[in-house]
């Protein structure tokens, strides 16, 4: 390639151009079609509400019996998905009796005036859960 040149360069004189508005601004509105939003309910969506179909006629459920799909480990996960959520919104509780059963149960979701007063109190836990548990 040959030898470089170690010669400083001059700096290349910059060029400012003034940018041009338009004087005849144009405000563009689409037309808003009603139609074209789906309002269909996602598999999760889906799932949450048949789960909570299920505990609000069965008061109070095993866990492994609303969550564990003993055919597939992936329906398993989105069982516990959707559980999630509806633990998440207040919905579920999820209790531990003497001999170490869960139990999950519906009741209401508390108001969102007693949430941002901080009258209710939502407690978090992990759930260990992965293939060789669903074995």
């Amino acid at each position: 390639l040959g030898p470089m040149k170690l010669e400083p360069k001059p700096p290349k004189a910059s060029v400012s151009r003034k940018c041009r508005r338009s004087l005849k601004v144009e405000k563009v509105k689409p037309e808003e079609l009603e139609d074209s939003v789906s309002k269909e309910k996602t598999e999760t969506e889906k799932t949450i509400a048949k789960m909570f179909d299920v505990l609000k006629i069965n008061k109070k459920v095993h866990l492994e019996n609303l969550v564990l799909n003993r055919i597939s480990f992936a329906q398993t996960v989105e069982n516990l998905f959707a559980l999630s959520f509806l633990v998440k919104d207040g919905r579920v509780v999820i209790t531990v009796d003497n001999n170490g059963s869960h139990h999950v149960s519906p009741r209401n979701a508390p108001a969102a005036s007693m949430i941002t007063s901080r009258k209710v109190v939502y407690s978090h836990f992990i759930f260990r859960f992965d293939f060789n548990d669903w074995k």
